[in-house]
């Protein structure tokens, strides 16, 4: 069968092309006619429909190498064994189709499209939760498995028996807090009837850094640390240093994003450049930007403390030739059925599901009359060419 690393990573590739699909057509039909000057017209809803088509399923895209860092890399950082390959296989194929017909659900508010499809989507996007618990089971269980070699008795020794001196897995640990925390919001945003709450706000912003920028981009970091002596021959010089680092990230991330949930929650709009504090009911916000301002600085300093990691272990004298190894499952599969050891299938059914998703929802406004509107100009004119 093909390595779960490689199955995971063609799934991988098949999600960026179907997401993409969305943009490019948008690009193609919408925003290159205008550049142009083919058109003078221009339909918003019909390009925020298509982009949504992308704009969900482009962050699984930046998830999917986190998990695959899960599957094949932690088990193996942490001295045991994966506890499933086709666990790892089904979770893949379930982000492939659950992760694509599930963009409307940033829709929400927009009159164009009726509840009920509304309401598909948002059931489907429940469904996107699935892979991730089977992960988090299967992650656990492997976990499990390296802690009781290691010599972990009890219900919940075979924790502290883990490595956790291991820059991959403690950002796993923090990741999985982080994802979390996170996953939660996310459940609240994908609710039809609870997205109102907080539909634009700053909890959205928040909901999309902790899962992001934490649990997927900590996990970069530790990829970044199991990879970088590999491809410098250089061993990393302080994994101390790489915990700190880690640990800074984590914390600069919480203190960032729990503000922004609290600001949301209060009402704060998101993608607004400059509040008046000094108006009574912005006032109680300002703690709270102060705050995450201070996460901020905490990332800054997480972010440019990785460099010099990487920097100082790459003008280490010592050479050390460390080939990457994947983790083994507690019995590796001699054979797999064909699906799941290719995406004929589950592509078709991609197929069907964004049919069904967004076969009407886009078809209509080839029918519907008077949805588009003159296009508006927002660049600036040179200095003496004047306006127009």
């Amino acid at each position: 069968p093909v390595p779960l690393a490689m199955f995971a990573m063609t799934a991988t590739a098949f999600l960026w092309a179907w997401a993409a699909s969305g943009v490019l057509i948008e690009l193609a039909g919408i925003l290159l006619p205008r550049a142009f000057g083919w058109s003078d017209l221009i339909d918003a809803a019909l390009g925020r429909t298509l982009f949504s088509v992308t704009l969900h399923a482009i962050v699984y895209f930046w998830l999917m190498p986190a998990y695959i860092a899960f599957y094949t890399l932690v088990p193996q950082a942490a001295g045991g064994r994966l506890y499933s390959d086709t666990m790892g296989r089904l979770t893949f194929i379930m982000f492939l189709i659950f992760s694509l017909p599930v963009g409307m659900h940033h829709l929400f508010a927009d009159p164009e499209h009726g509840s009920g499809f509304k309401f598909v989507q948002s059931f489907l996007t429940f469904l996107v939760a699935l892979p991730t618990l089977l992960t988090v089971f299967s992650i656990c269980a492997s976990l499990e498995i390296a802690g009781r070699v290691r010599g972990g008795r009890g219900l919940l020794g075979w924790i502290p028996a883990l490595p956790w001196k291991e820059p991959m897995v403690l950002a796993l640990g923090l990741s999985l807090v982080m994802l979390g925390f996170g996953g939660f919001g996310g459940l609240i945003n994908m609710s039809y009837a609870m997205n109102s709450m907080i539909h634009n706000t700053a909890w959205v912003t928040a909901h999309f850094h902790l899962i992001f920028g934490g649990a997927v981009v900590i996990m970069y970091f530790a990829i970044a640390y199991e990879m970088w002596p590999r491809i410098t021959a250089k061993p990393l010089r302080s994994k101390g240093l790489a915990r700190l680092q880690l640990w800074a990230w984590f914390w600069g991330m919480l203190i960032t994003t729990i503000p922004w949930h609290v600001a949301g929650l209060m009402g704060q709009p998101r993608r607004v450049a400059t509040f008046d504090y000094t108006d009574p009911l912005l006032a109680p916000m300002a703690p709270l930007v102060v705050c995450s301002a201070i996460g901020g600085g905490i990332l800054l300093a997480s972010a440019l403390l990785l460099i010099f990691i990487l920097v100082r272990s790459h003008f280490g004298a010592q050479r050390v030739e460390e080939p990457l190894g994947y983790a083994l499952a507690v019995n590796p599969p001699a054979w797999v059925p064909p699906s799941l050891n290719g995406f004929g299938l589950w592509n078709a059914i991609v197929a069907v599901l964004m049919v069904v998703a967004y076969g009407y929802p886009i078809g209509q406004f080839f029918f519907l009359k008077q949805h588009s509107v003159p296009a508006v100009d927002v660049t600036l004119e040179s200095p003496g060419r004047g306006g127009r």
